[in-house]
Parts: structure tokens; sequence; C-alpha cells
């Protein structure tokens, strides 16, 4: 199974990669852009469906944590890339914001945060039919932090 998932994907991450270097020099920039982001997108999906035809770690307890730094504007650059054109198309506003009291970086497993964003954005500009998407990347609260009894 994995090959039959695999291959066609590879060619998918070759082709748009050849054509976001643009070495014929004959695409537009947006064009460029649109083929880096199915670039990334192939690449998450590649990373996804390894993870999903690695279900047996996950089973069995052993999925591994690989931290790393995390430079967050170069996560609110990747997510704006793969869901500006997504917003633009339904024609809704999509707002992204660093809190200012956030170091630049954060120390964490970046494949597994970029996993978590892409689907809670997914679902947002799945569900949102008008009005705005909007991300804000901040520091918890105390409040938020605390539990509430049920």
């Amino acid at each position: 199974m994995s090959h039959e998932l695999r291959t066609p994907l590879n060619s998918l991450l070759i082709l748009s990669q050849l054509l976001a270097e643009n070495k014929a020099n004959n695409l537009t920039d947006k064009q460029i852009e649109y083929a880096q982001t199915i670039h990334s997108a192939g690449a998450d999906l590649l990373t996804l469906i390894n993870d999903i035809l690695d279900l047996s770690k996950v089973e069995a307890g052993k999925v591994e944590v690989h931290p790393e730094e995390i430079l967050l504007s170069d996560l609110v650059e990747n997510i704006e890339q793969k869901f500006r054109h997504v917003a633009e198309g339904k024609k809704l506003a999509f707002h992204l914001t660093i809190a200012e009291n956030l170091p630049p970086q954060i120390y964490t497993d970046g494949q597994r945060l970029t996993q978590v964003t892409n689907n809670l954005l997914s679902n947002a500009f799945k569900f949102t039919t008008t009005g705005q998407v909007k991300l804000t990347i901040q520091r918890p609260t105390d409040k938020e932090w605390v539990r509430q009894p049920d």
C-alpha cells in the first residue's frame, strides 16, 4: 500500500519543486508561489501518509516526538502561503497574529505542530461560509491554565 501512495506523491513533489525553481524563467511570481504551495502541501501529505502507515507505533504507544527550534515567523509564513488562496477563493478575511510578548522561536515537534495547525485551519475554512478565519498565536492566560471543576 505504501508504494501505491508514495510513488504518485513523490512525482508531484519532484515536479512541483522543478516548477518552483523556474529554471526556464517563464513563470510569474504567483505561479512560482502556487508551485511552492503544492510542494509544501505534498510534503505535508507525505508525512501524514508515513504516519498513518506507521500506525502500529501509535497503537503500541511508541510515537516518537522530535522537538526542534521553530521560528514563529516561519510557521506563520507557511500558514499564510498555504491558506491565503483558500481564503481568497471563499471570499473570507484571513488574519494571522503573533502576540508581541512571545519569543521569536519555540521548542516543539514542528511536524506535529504543523499537522495540528493545518487540520484546525482546514476545518475552519471548510465550515466558515462568511466573515473571517483568525489565528492568533499567544501565551495562554493564567485563567486558561486552571482546570475548572466538573
